[in-house]
């Protein structure tokens, strides 16, 4: 109860900017854990709440993509598997730079590694933001409408 009181009476922006980020770059765990339980609690937040989500994932995603961009040698030597480059140079591929909107929309991809490949195939700073930004709007965004007009009844089905 003391965890739903905590929700309901503290802005939860900051965190939310802060666990994006950190999702963005090497932290494991989404800032759905508190995004959703957030927005089930106060469902008039959703716009603010969503948008720090947004907010820090794409400024996270980019610091990866420039890392990957100025360094990109070195950084997929030692950082990355020869399987996951694989996988990830076939998406890019097939569906080019756009594989970045979708795989920011649904996480099932392993999705640092696309961005750290268009970083490392020099794709344009400006197209990458771009695409970011789109999928991971519709990501969070799309969570929060469907927790505040749906309410709770929708949560088996996101997460």
């Amino acid at each position: 109860m003391e965890f739903l009181n905590w929700l309901q009476n503290t802005d939860q922006g900051i965190l939310l900017f802060v666990l994006s980020f950190a999702n963005a770059i090497i932290l494991p765990v989404g800032p759905e854990v508190v995004l959703v339980p957030a927005i089930v609690v106060n469902h008039s937040k959703f716009i603010p709440y969503a948008s720090y989500c947004v907010l820090g994932s794409v400024l996270g995603l980019m610091v990866t993509f420039s890392v990957a961009y100025n360094y990109s040698q070195v950084f997929v030597e030692k950082y990355i598997s020869a399987e996951k480059i694989e996988k990830g140079v076939a998406v890019f591929s097939r569906y080019g730079p756009w594989a970045l909107v979708i795989a920011a929309m649904f996480p099932v991809f392993p999705f640092r590694i696309l961005v750290i490949i268009s970083g490392c195939l020099k794709q344009r700073p400006l197209t990458v933001l771009s695409l970011l930004t789109i999928g991971k709007t519709l990501r969070f965004f799309g969570y929060g409408f469907l927790i505040a007009k749906l309410g709770e009844s929708v949560i088996k089905y996101i997460m």
